[in-house]
């Protein structure tokens, strides 16, 4: 995606979210957990996959979380990574995720 697409999908994802990079870090939770078999995902993974900052993903995370829509892992260690398991029982993640790849569609489709 080219930079100005990308600012073009910042700015409606703050329009709609109140966040600029929440249907990245959406599109990106999604694909890392095809590419894994829904194995729990990190913010740094998250991070990685978008080219964000974890300080730009984790605030995101944790609105998802207190959405319902993914749910925290117990930790393994004291001071490791906390892993997130994307909850799929109500339909509601389907509906973001669906929002948020169109918003892209859109965006690519229309020249921003």
């Amino acid at each position: 995606m080219d930079g100005d697409t990308r600012e073009a999908l910042r700015r409606r994802s703050s329009a709609l979210f109140g966040n600029r990079y929440m249907a990245e870090v959406v599109v990106a939770v999604v694909d890392l957990t095809s590419a894994t078999g829904d194995t729990p995902i990190t913010v740094r993974m998250v991070a990685s996959r978008t080219g964000l900052t974890d300080s730009l993903v984790r605030p995101i995370v944790k609105r998802l979380v207190d959405a319902g829509l993914l749910e925290p892992q117990p930790q393994e260690r004291l001071r490791g990574a906390y892993f997130h398991e994307v909850r799929r029982d109500d339909g509601l993640w389907d509906m973001l995720v669906n929002t948020c790849r169109l918003l892209h569609s859109a965006i690519t489709l229309s020249g921003h």
